[in-house]
C-alpha cells in the first residue's frame, strides 16, 4: 500500500521548522562574536602583576591622606564646568601647588576626565583653595580621586551633586554623603 499524496520532506514545515532553530543561534552567536571583536574592553587589565602594584600604591596614598589629616569639600558647577576645591589638613602640613582631579566613569572610558587645579586664594573661612575646570559635562555616577602625584589621594563616588565631600579611605563619612 503506497500513499500518494505526501510530499518530498523539502516542501513540508517541520524539517524547516527545525533546521531554522540552530541556525538561527547559529548566525546570531557569529553576529555576537563580530559585535565583541569590534572594541577592546578597557576594564580588562592584561597582568594581575599590574593590578597588584598599582593597588599598593593606591593603599600608600591612601593612608598618607590619612596621616595628614586632609579632607576636601569639592563645588562643581554643573552648567560651567568650573570646579573649586577646599582643602583642609593638619597643623603644618605643607600643600602643593597644584591638585589633579580625576572623574571615572564606571563602565564607559571615554567619559573618563581629568582636570588640573590650581592653587587661588583661600576661602572666607582661610581654608586653602584650588581651582579648575572641566571641558565635558558631566553626568551619570563617577568615581572621584583628587590626588597630589603619588604622594597622597582621596577618593569616592559622585553621582551629580554639586557640593560634596572627599574624606580618606576608611575614614567616618567616607560614602555618606
Amino acid at each position: 500500500m503506497e500513499r500518494e499524496d505526501i510530499d518530498p520532506w523539502y516542501r513540508q514545515f517541520w524539517p524547516w521548522f527545525l533546521i531554522e532553530l540552530p541556525a538561527f543561534a547559529v548566525v546570531a552567536g557569529l553576529y555576537t562574536l563580530w559585535l565583541a571583536m569590534q572594541s577592546q574592553d578597557s576594564l580588562v587589565v592584561g597582568s594581575d602583576d599590574g593590578v597588584n602594584v598599582v593597588t599598593e600604591q593606591n593603599l600608600a596614598a591612601e593612608q598618607e591622606a590619612v596621616r595628614l589629616g586632609l579632607v576636601a569639600k569639592v563645588d562643581i558647577h554643573l552648567e560651567t564646568g568650573a570646579v573649586v576645591v577646599n582643602l583642609s589638613s593638619l597643623p603644618g602640613v605643607d600643600l602643593p601647588t597644584s591638585l589633579q582631579l580625576q572623574m571615572r566613569h564606571p563602565t564607559m572610558v571615554s567619559r573618563d576626565s581629568q582636570i588640573d587645579l590650581l592653587r587661588a586664594m583661600p576661602n572666607s573661612e582661610g581654608e586653602p583653595t584650588w581651582a579648575g575646570h572641566f571641558i565635558k559635562p558631566l553626568t551619570g555616577r563617577y568615581y572621584v580621586t583628587l590626588s597630589s602625584g603619588n604622594v597622597w589621594r582621596l577618593s569616592d563616588e559622585w553621582s551629580g551633586q554639586s557640593q560634596f565631600r572627599l574624606d580618606p579611605a576608611g575614614q567616618p563619612g567616607n560614602g555618606q554623603h
